[in-house]
């Protein structure tokens, strides 16, 4: 017998509901957020905290007000630009939220896009000139009118423009001009020099992203990189980069490197070795805004009469991208990049110091099929589903790819790259229901009070309820 396709579609209701999808579907619990991306504008400090917008003195640290920007496990902030009295906010890959910041203790959500409306799947903000643009999966577009800068098939890494090229944008590692798609060079992001940086009127500084490692340097406003002397290569992954003057700033999870420019050579002048560092800001002379694996804080940089130098402090924690945990049906330990934690389905999330944690975890094993009475589930190497009965085999595409599944109550449950999708093998009843999560979902346990347990790689863990 044949297969046969079938393939699931969902109306998607607004975040902004109590369920996100479906009917009665809904977090019960959920503990645990990701510290990916800061802002300063002024006198405040903008720091995302998973779902939340937290509002702080840029000075001091102290939390003024906070808004959260979805339903709780619903979705990331992963990345923040303020433009004037304007605050952009990220929800990695689905969502562009714009805010009124004219008050910082008091924000206004002005509207939300998703990603259907811009018309690419967005992942990072940027400026061209003056002009907010956001990129993503799928090419460019301006953040003020929704006109397209670059369409394409893949992701954007960096936008920029040239004396001599006009708008350019890099794509797999390599430089392309927005206008003729014409190759013109290799780099991850491109960032031009200030006026006042010591060097030629439109010098650029680019960053080219290793495996493991980070290659910085300098360019020619022609694209053109500026001889042996005019690049360093830093350990560590790529996070983070920041220009002031002559100063670069470039953020890697091994530390922060600070670089000297000058016509022809870039020199690296400094290294903090902080892990884990997602972005940065620079409060004063003397100390960084922080965000990272760790959570959020300030560091002083050097000595002063306020404490001693090379420290983090007024530090807020949260924890890094988690693995699948070992559970006991009742609790859970997973991994995280900043260590282990321990999670009592619906109660308790803390930091885990068991010794046995990392052992127990390479011992987890998270199923991609499942059996129910009459019928078979299982997740094929591209994240579609094969469901077999006496029937014969059907074929399911969810909306995103499926990672894990577990049979509840007769039902398939699956965790996808953005959420929690359930099936019932009965021919008339092939869907019941979906709810869309910080994803991607790797591991699902049921629990005996026929909720489900999940994690998930954004830094969540949660509890999740049929009605």
């Amino acid at each position: 017998m044949h297969p046969i396709r079938f393939i699931v579609c969902l109306c998607f209701l607004l975040l902004s509901s109590e369920i996100v999808l479906g009917e009665g579907l809904e977090v019960r619990h959920s503990a645990g957020a990701q510290s990916r991306t800061l802002a300063l504008r002024g006198d405040y400090w903008f720091q995302a905290l998973g779902e939340q917008l937290i509002v702080l003195k840029k000075n001091s640290g102290d939390q003024v007000a906070s808004v959260q920007l979805t339903m709780p496990a619903c979705g990331i902030c992963t990345d923040l630009l303020a433009v004037g009295d304007t605050l952009f906010a990220l929800l990695d890959g689905e969502e562009v939220i714009e805010l009124d910041i004219s008050s910082p203790q008091s924000l206004n959500i002005v509207s939300r896009k998703r990603a259907d409306e811009i018309g690419i799947r967005p992942r990072q903000f940027a400026t061209i000139g003056d002009i907010p643009v956001v990129m993503g999966d799928g090419g460019v577009v301006r953040l003020v009118d929704g006109s397209p800068v670059v369409e394409c098939d893949d992701e954007v890494t960096g936008v920029f423009n040239t004396l001599h090229n006009g708008e350019v944008y890099a794509l797999n590692r390599r430089l392309y001009s927005a206008d003729t798609h014409t190759f013109l060079g290799s780099a991850t992001e491109v960032h031009p020099l200030s006026d006042s940086a010591n060097a030629p009127s439109g010098t650029l500084v680019f960053v080219r992203a290793l495996e493991g490692k980070t290659e910085v340097g300098l360019m020619t406003s022609e694209l053109k990189e500026i001889g042996s002397l005019g690049k360093v290569v830093i350990e560590g992954a790529f996070t983070d980069v920041l220009l002031r003057g002559s100063r670069v700033f470039l953020v890697t999870n091994k530390g922060i490197y600070v670089l000297g420019v000058s016509p022809k050579e870039l020199r690296l002048l400094r290294k903090f070795p902080v892990n884990g560092v997602r972005s940065i800001g620079i409060v004063a002379s003397n100390y960084f805004a922080l965000c990272g694996d760790f959570g959020y804080g300030l560091y002083r940089i050097e000595d002063d009469p306020g404490g001693v130098g090379r420290t983090l402090f007024r530090v807020v924690p949260a924890n890094g991208a988690m693995k699948p945990g070992f559970s006991t049906g009742r609790n859970i330990e997973v991994q995280a990049e900043n260590g282990s934690f321990y999670y009592s389905f619906g109660g308790d999330f803390s930091p885990c110091y068991s010794d046995h944690a990392s052992q127990m975890m390479r011992s987890v094993h998270v199923p991609t099929s499942a059996i129910v009475l009459g019928a078979e589930a299982e997740i094929e190497e591209d994240g579609s589903v094969t469901m077999r009965t006496s029937e014969g085999d059907m074929q399911v595409t969810l909306p995103s790819p499926a990672i894990t599944v577990v049979a509840v109550a007769g039902d398939f449950w699956f965790g996808t790259k953005n959420g929690i999708y359930i099936i019932g093998h009965r021919e008339d009843e092939p869907l019941l229901c979906g709810l869309q999560l910080a994803g991607p979902i790797v591991q699902l346990i049921p629990l005996l009070d026929g909720t489900v347990g999940f994690v998930s790689g954004a830094g969540v863990v949660g509890v999740v309820a049929n009605n």
